[in-house]
């Protein structure tokens, strides 16, 4: 059994999630991943239930490929949803798997439907380097 088989998600994810609301400005959504050196924003509703996230990849796609304003863009206008969620009682290595299968970076936790961490690739990798192989492959 490896290391990510009894490993499970509240064991690595990081619990100081940022997050934003949908009528966030992009502009203010950008400075938090900057500030916080951080790949994504999650976007919650009033609940704290999950309803997007933001990703850089989305920045890349979705406004800078086609030349948008981010002055003018809210966080609802770019989110990927719906987003696919892991609990914290998901094992290390169901989370890798996911995030080959569907080619995601970054997962929030969600338990009795309220956001309450994230792991992103790089947390699994470092807790977890048998996985550094699995992901790599997701990135061909």
């Amino acid at each position: 059994m490896s290391r990510g088989e009894y490993l499970l998600i509240r064991d690595i994810m990081v619990t100081d999630v940022k997050y934003v609301s949908p009528e966030t400005p992009l502009s203010t959504v950008i400075n938090i991943m900057i500030q916080n050196k951080i790949g994504s924003v999650v976007v919650i509703g009033d609940k704290r239930e999950v309803l997007g996230i933001i990703t850089e990849r989305d920045l890349i796609e979705k406004v800078l490929a086609k030349n948008l304003d981010v002055r003018t863009l809210k966080a609802k206008d770019i989110m990927s949803k719906p987003v696919i969620v892991v609990s914290p009682d998901t094992s290390v290595s169901a989370a890798a798997n996911l995030m080959k299968e569907k080619n995601i970076g970054h997962l929030p936790v969600v338990e009795n439907g309220r956001l309450v961490g994230i792991v992103a690739e790089g947390d699994v990798i470092s807790l977890a380097p048998e996985f550094l192989e699995l992901l790599r492959i997701r990135k061909r």
